[in-house]
């Protein structure tokens, strides 16, 4: 194996954060695949290049890695390379997952873990297999945090599975640092979620998240643990907690580049904490926007009602 094809192999998971490097990683591999297209081994370095355009994140770039995927798929690739290429796939409905997706981003997600299973047996296998391992088992804890499902009691099947397997990433002490940040925070949210009495948990389990993502500012889950951690603390509402919420989002809404569900998420928090009219004005800012999902459309609704109650109490008053 080449030397550039084994060092595409062992780079770590590209960071939001260092457009420059991404752009350059890039350019890179685009000129060794137009330079070394026909050789058999070429197929790594595709695979590095479509999983740097989903790091990298800009427009079209998800659109460029499936169609990487799967032309490498197409070609009945070897049983790590195929695996790989799945769990691509599967990542693909992250971080914005539509429920209608989630079905076949599920199918391709086990597929990809069964695969891994049988290879895991293999002591030759590549040091970024257990990089792989968890990806795959975080996309399915994720995907199954959106879909939600639950029995006839109403039982959420779902959050059950999807903890189990944030917990098991966290005790594994070989498991990445980046999905276990992921573990950390998913965890967090489902505890904000189902057990509001364990919010000091949540709030730590947050905390450790944005330790662990800090050098990463621009990733969608950077971003996504300041919120989290901000939420728990208003949940649990003490002064001193009202206060951090608000500087911690703040802090988020005053970046350059915030993900667009976030920064409407983060508004709407701002606005619960906010006084009219900043609040009314950051309420109005998140409706403007498009192709808000279903939670931030309910979300929006609360905080209108709220927005309501207010105005109501001070034309008593």
């Amino acid at each position: 194996m080449s030397d550039f094809i084994f060092q595409a192999e062992e780079e770590e998971f590209p960071s939001p954060s260092e457009k420059n490097k991404i752009n350059k990683a890039i350019d890179r591999a685009n000129f060794i695949i137009s330079k070394f297209g026909n050789r058999p081994d070429v197929v790594e370095e595709k695979f590095h290049l479509a999983d740097l355009y989903v790091g990298r994140g800009s427009e079209g770039d998800y659109d460029l890695a499936s169609q990487i995927y799967d032309d490498l798929l197409s070609r009945h690739p070897y049983p790590y390379l195929k695996a790989r290429c799945l769990i691509g796939k599967s990542e693909l409905a992250i971080p914005e997952i539509k429920k209608e997706e989630i079905p076949v981003s599920l199918d391709i997600c086990n597929s990809a873990q069964t695969i891994l299973k049988k290879l895991s047996k293999d002591e030759k296998m590549l040091p970024t297999f257990p990089f792989f391992r968890d990806k795959a088992f975080i996309i399915e804890a994720e995907l199954k945090v959106t879909r939600d499902e639950t029995d006839k009691k109403g039982k959420h099947l779902d959050h059950i599975a999807a903890q189990k397997i944030y917990e098991s990433i966290m005790k594994d002490r070989k498991s990445n640092w980046y999905f276990r940040a992921r573990a950390n925070l998913g965890k967090a949210e489902l505890l904000s979620f189902h057990n509001p009495s364990k919010v000091w948990e949540g709030i730590k389990l947050a905390e450790k998240a944005a330790n662990l993502l800090r050098g990463r500012p621009q990733d969608y889950f950077a971003q996504k643990s300041i919120i989290i951690d901000a939420e728990l603390r208003m949940n649990r509402g003490n002064k001193d907690d009202l206060k951090k919420a608000q500087e911690l989002l703040n802090n988020l809404v005053n970046r350059i580049s915030v993900y667009p569900d976030l920064l409407a998420r983060t508004k709407l928090d701002l606005a619960q904490l906010s006084r009219h009219p900043k609040a009314q004005k950051l309420y109005e800012e998140v409706i403007e926007m498009e192709g808000l999902d279903p939670y931030i459309l309910k979300k929006s609704k609360l905080v209108e009602e709220k927005l309501g109650e207010t105005q109501k109490k001070k034309r008593k008053k």
